[in-house]
């Protein structure tokens, strides 16, 4: 057998052998990264990548260190996103989390054994469970392998230098378990660990999931983060670019949606100015946004930003598209209003 293949026929087997043995997990509160990465049936893995698949959308990792339990074949075979497969070079070494299991198609609280086999963990600060083979994250993951661990002075330290470190998995682990972990709340007392959590989430250089996730976690808990999330929201809002993002990533889009979300809701004012930029974005979820709040500025505002955007030779042709589409809702929307005016008369 090829030795490009092995690893495939090791994964099969194991899964045969594991189908029976795999832990019925029933859905409830989404887990906190580190918490999921040494849940029962999923395994931590420190190892150097042997292969990588981009056609097949998968990789294979030579087993060096076992972190969690389980009993890992010396050759593991996982699939991986797109965006997974293009960060790892092979020969470097590496710690992966991955799971055997996926959700029951006729139970969806039940998990049943993968047939495709392996794949990294994706959730909430595991986006996947891929990370550089480095100190600060074996002391991460060692220090947070138990409940004890995880409750401790120490992890909560280490998740902060992690969110200060210039590596991104790291930055998105750390603020994962802060949006999830309970019991992380009351080390939030000390006034000097919020200003350095308020301080990565308002560097522009910090990713734009991470500052997402820190931004959504203070708005919703600012007694034990701060109430900096409407300064932060407004930043954001008003100082990005509206056209300063690849139009293939949705991760700075996402960040503005959810800040005009988050101010939208908590009925923050904001310009119509600042507004109208968005109008103009290439996202059309951010655009349409930004329409409905200007909208409630003034329905004229909200016509006027539109027609600006449109008279722009540069405007990207699918916020083009949903411009001309959301005007004609608009006229319809207008027509059975006076319609109704008129019956009323």
């Amino acid at each position: 057998m090829p030795p490009s293949h092995r690893p495939r026929a090791l994964c099969a087997t194991l899964l045969l052998a594991l189908a029976a043995a795999l832990p019925i997990v029933h859905a409830g509160r989404v887990e906190p990264p580190v918490e999921l990465l040494y849940a029962p049936g999923n395994l931590l893995v420190a190892g150097k990548v042997i292969e990588v698949d981009e056609r097949g959308g998968r990789l294979v990792f030579e087993r060096k260190d076992v972190l969690g339990k389980g009993r890992p074949p010396e050759q593991v075979d996982v699939r991986a996103s797109a965006a997974a497969l293009a960060r790892v070079k092979s020969g470097q070494r590496y710690i992966f989390g991955y799971s055997l299991a996926r959700a029951d198609a006729r139970d969806p609280l039940r998990t049943v054994a993968d047939p495709r086999g392996a794949t990294l963990l994706s959730s909430i600060g595991l986006d996947p469970a891929l990370f550089d083979d480095t100190p600060l994250a074996r002391s991460i993951l060692k220090a947070g392998r138990s409940e004890h661990g995880r409750e401790s002075r120490r992890f909560f330290d280490l998740l902060l230098r992690g969110l200060e470190s210039q590596d991104a998995s790291l930055q998105y682990l750390a603020a994962g378990e802060i949006a999830l972990e309970p019991e992380i709340s009351e080390r939030f007392e000390d006034e000097r660990a919020r200003a350095r959590v308020e301080k990565v989430a308002r560097d522009q250089h910090t990713p734009p999931h991470v500052r997402a996730s820190l931004l959504q976690s203070a708005a919703s808990r600012p007694g034990e983060l701060g109430d900096w999330w409407r300064s932060v929201a407004m930043d954001v809002v008003t100082t990005t670019p509206s056209g300063g993002y690849s139009r293939e990533s949705s991760e700075s889009a996402e960040l503005i949606l959810l800040a005009l979300e988050e101010l939208d809701q908590h009925a923050v004012p904001v310009a119509a100015d600042a507004l109208s930029r968005w109008v103009r974005s290439p996202s059309p979820p951010v655009v349409e946004r930004a329409c409905l709040m200007l909208r409630k500025l003034s329905a004229p505002a909200e016509r006027d930003a539109i027609r600006d955007a449109l008279a722009e030779p540069g405007l990207p042709e699918q916020t083009r598209k949903f411009l001309n589409d959301h005007l004609r809702r608009l006229d319809v929307m207008d027509a059975k209003l006076k319609a109704r005016k008129g019956g009323a008369d």
